[in-house]
């Protein structure tokens, strides 16, 4: 049974997919599980995934169903101790891996996060997301206002979903931050204060309604997690 299973959804993911699946198998902590869902891609993606040859990857692929049912097919799946999110546009440090095992054995947690750097769509590093405060206690005065969580930096253990459930299919685009109400209304959490991930900032531009509806699931989210984490 490994002791990390990293899930990742990949829909038309071509393009830098190759960089985010190599950083995920040149980690110096090497006990792991890698579950990709192919999500109905129409592109290379699926191709590409296949180009690697090593036992620790699982492909599922399918139609596409979304990155929610994705991301709770590849958690039903995993049998892993902790469940490391991966996103195919982002690029793992070789001492991520080993950097949150290490802060789960120090720390008494269920979930740990880090910094981020943030790169361009060339990979060049364009800027530093430190936002993400460190300790729980400010993690969870910092949610009301922002998402304390990088998603794509996170690492959880796997019982945790047994306890509070899986990502909500009603909070598309806020799932993530949906999800960690859940998980700190009852547990404890932390970040790492380094970047362990390198962030991918795309040029692709975002419609006015879609940057509605996110700022709405996040102000829903916002009220939710008020409840929840001081009422």
């Amino acid at each position: 049974m490994p002791t990390i299973s990293v899930i990742m959804s990949v829909y038309n993911g071509e393009k830098y997919l190759s960089e985010a699946i190599n950083s995920v198998l040149s980690q110096d902590f090497s006990d792991f599980e890698f579950i990709i869902i192919d999500d109905g891609s129409i592109d290379k993606s699926l191709e590409i995934i296949k180009s690697f040859n090593d036992s620790r990857i699982r492909v599922i692929s399918r139609e596409n169903k979304g990155l929610i049912i994705s991301l709770n097919e590849a958690i039903s799946l995993a049998i892993g101790k902790y469940i490391a999110r991966m996103d195919a546009d982002d690029i793992c440090l070789s001492s991520r891996f080993s950097s949150q095992i290490k802060a789960f054995e120090d720390f008494k947690v269920v979930l740990v996060g880090s910094w981020a750097t943030k790169i361009n769509n060339n990979g060049e590093e364009i800027g530093l997301m430190s936002y993400p405060p460190l300790e729980y206690r400010k993690i969870k005065s910092f949610f009301i206002k922002h998402n304390p969580f990088i998603h794509s930096s996170v690492m959880i253990r796997k019982e945790v979903f047994d306890k509070v459930g899986v990502y909500n299919n009603k909070f598309k685009h806020a799932e993530d931050y949906e999800l960690w109400s859940r998980v700190l209304s009852k547990f404890e959490a932390v970040n790492i204060g380094q970047p362990l991930i390198k962030y991918r900032i795309t040029s692709n531009g975002i419609t006015k309604e879609h940057n509605l509806f996110m700022r709405y699931q996040g102000l829903r989210v916002r009220i939710l997690g008020f409840i929840r984490l001081f009422l």
